[in-house]
């Protein structure tokens, strides 16, 4: 029972993005203030335990840290199943650069970045999936209510144009509806499913558009603000992308052993990556980075750049939902326009039947 409270609580700690994110940036304060590690995280456990209780989330989660801390563990490792891996690997790179309290600091804003994306991307889809909804809901009316009815006054073969068209869809939709309605979940599992695990072929063509692009950029700008933090820590290029490789999904790890072959072979980051053929992070962003490797301070140009990008990102995707959402809604008005038309057609044909005016 212990082990399930504990499984429910890593849970709920990993959804609880803004809880986990305050935690982040208190922890930075004071370790950029000289309080140790674990000190610091006592201190911030024991409040929380006296505000919230023993069993809150964020209480519970700091608990099994500091247990596993005492035991000889990295804070990192602590926390691993508690956190997204990129969060862990930021927090890493920190650990490893001596600059724990500046890595926290950066993953809360690569967090708040990631909320700005998650926003702007529900932001942009809400509207135009209700309007979906109620447009399903038409065709659903109309399949299974109105047409058949109409059928039973008027036969099949009397109809004509439009109506008969109407009619032929509406047989359509019930013959497939399971495929209509199923087809959509399989492809929505099959896609979060894919993001982390295929790396290779057609994947390089997806990544540069919707809605692949957008976990590009996260893990990307992720992966840059990372390798930043090792670099400028003192550890060899080399060494700093085989630490990243490390428990990284088979997305990453593709791109980043990808980057080590071309550097082993005496190409610098920029060119490794650009070499690779996954455009990964960014095309623009590894000729940016092609350039400043050349110089001194890549560790900063790298961070920079990263950050930058991630601001630059959240604009793009926010102007790519209005667009969507946009073709959406005029998607949704031209098929219940088209329905309804089909309507009248079907009224005025079988007035017309009735009256015994239509041949």
């Amino acid at each position: 029972m212990q082990d399930l409270n504990l499984r429910f609580a890593r849970w709920q700690f990993r959804i609880g993005h803004a809880a986990r994110r305050r935690l982040w940036l208190k922890l930075a304060k004071l370790l950029g203030n000289g309080v140790p590690i674990i000190e610091a995280l006592t201190t911030l456990h024991d409040r929380r335990v006296r505000l919230k209780g023993k069993g809150d989330t964020v209480a519970v989660a700091m608990g099994d840290w500091l247990r596993r801390m005492r035991n000889g563990q990295s804070l990192s490792t602590a926390i691993a199943g508690w956190v997204d891996h990129a969060e862990q690997m930021l927090i890493a790179a920190g650990e490893q650069s001596g600059n724990l309290d500046a890595s926290l600091r950066s993953t809360a804003e690569v967090m708040e970045a990631a909320k700005k994306i998650k926003a702007a991307v529900i932001g942009g889809l809400f509207y135009p999936g209700v309007m979906i909804l109620l447009a399903l809901g038409v065709l659903l009316m109309f399949s299974y209510k109105i047409i058949p009815e109409f059928s039973q006054i008027v036969p099949y073969e009397r109809w004509v144009g439009g109506a008969k068209l109407m009619v032929d869809f509406a047989n359509f939709v019930r013959d497939w509806i399971v495929l209509i309605l199923g087809l959509p979940v399989l492809v929505l599992i099959a896609f979060i499913w894919s993001l982390p695990r295929w790396k290779d072929g057609i994947r390089i063509q997806v990544d540069k558009h919707l809605p692949y692009s957008i976990y590009r950029i996260l893990h990307g700008s992720t992966w840059m603000i990372s390798f930043a933090s090792l670099v400028g820590a003192g550890v060899r290029m080399e060494n700093a992308l085989q630490q990243l490789n490390q428990n990284a999904s088979p997305w990453m790890s593709a791109r980043i052993q990808a980057c080590l072959r071309g550097m082993r072979s005496g190409a610098n980051p920029g060119d490794a990556l650009a070499k690779s053929g996954y455009g990964f992070p960014d095309l623009e962003i590894i000729d940016d980075l092609g350039v400043y490797a050349r110089l001194s301070g890549f560790d900063q140009a790298l961070s920079t750049i990263g950050r930058e990008w991630i601001t630059e990102s959240v604009e793009r995707i926010q102007l790519m939902m209005k667009t969507i959402f946009g073709i959406s809604v005029l998607f949704v008005g031209i098929s219940i326009a088209v329905m309804v038309s089909g309507l009248f057609a079907m009224q005025l044909q079988m007035t017309a039947i009735m009256q015994g005016t239509f041949q």
